[in-house]
């Protein structure tokens, strides 16, 4: 696993310079209540590994994760994008297509996922790109958005309906990926996301939960992207 990471490939110092170069795009992001980020966390993201955390105070959980990927910006990219494909890579089991087209805004997704000790859980995910972001940098800087659908009427496929029979509906989820080219090689990603579980889950749990959540999303994303052959176009 390690070797999906980047140890060691930029210095903390070179890292904190390109984040400061790009630092004025940040005021082109979609997302609201994305954390910010410690010098301390940046420079810790630089030398290997995942950081991840929690911010205080938040009902439901807020979580966040950084780490420098050896993986071009735009396969990440395609990787991120490509959800009806990542079963199997990360821990989402199922993955349905149930409105619009792959890769593409507008899409609404179905996913679940298995949780050790709660159980199956459904929700329909609706990605969406920052169009603009990913234009004004020239692809350098990106952001892709999501948040969560419990509508079960919006299910209409005999597979669909068995997923949602068999599990629980979450309580919600919001978040977003943002991601640095730090040269061609290497992306600085960070990620959070906000989510309650559902059902009957103490807030103890729920916070593991997200903490575990971020730091095993970001290396499982990194996985489909080197190993999965994501679909997603190039760019």
């Amino acid at each position: 696993m390690a070797g999906w990471l980047a140890a060691f490939a930029v210095s903390p110092e070179e890292l904190e310079t390109r984040l400061a170069e790009v630092e004025s795009l940040r005021s082109l992001r979609v997302a609201t209540g994305a954390p910010s980020l410690s010098s301390a966390d940046i420079r810790r993201a630089a030398t290997g590994g995942v950081v991840a955390g929690l911010v205080g105070g938040t009902s439901p959980p807020l979580a966040y994760g950084a780490a420098v990927l050896d993986v071009p910006i735009a396969t990440l990219w395609s990787a991120l994008n490509d959800e009806t494909r990542q079963p199997g890579f990360t821990a989402v089991g199922y993955a349905e297509l149930i409105k619009g087209r792959p890769c593409v805004n507008g899409r609404r997704v179905l996913q679940s996922i298995q949780v050790p000790m709660i159980g199956a859980r459904w929700w329909i995910g609706v990605p969406k790109a920052n169009r603009d972001l990913l234009v004004y940098s020239g692809g350098a800087v990106r952001e892709l958005t999501f948040r969560s659908s419990v509508d079960p009427a919006e299910i209409t496929s005999a597979s669909g309906q068995q997923i949602i029979d068999a599990a629980t509906p979450i309580g919600s989820s919001k978040g977003g990926w943002f991601l640095v080219a730090v040269d061609q090689r290497h992306t600085f990603v960070e990620y959070h996301i906000s989510s309650d579980p559902g059902g009957r889950v103490s807030p103890r749990f729920a916070s593991m939960f997200a903490t575990k959540g971020v730091r095993n999303g970001i290396r499982s994303i990194t996985r489909f992207a080197k190993e999965g052959n994501p679909s997603c176009p190039i760019e």
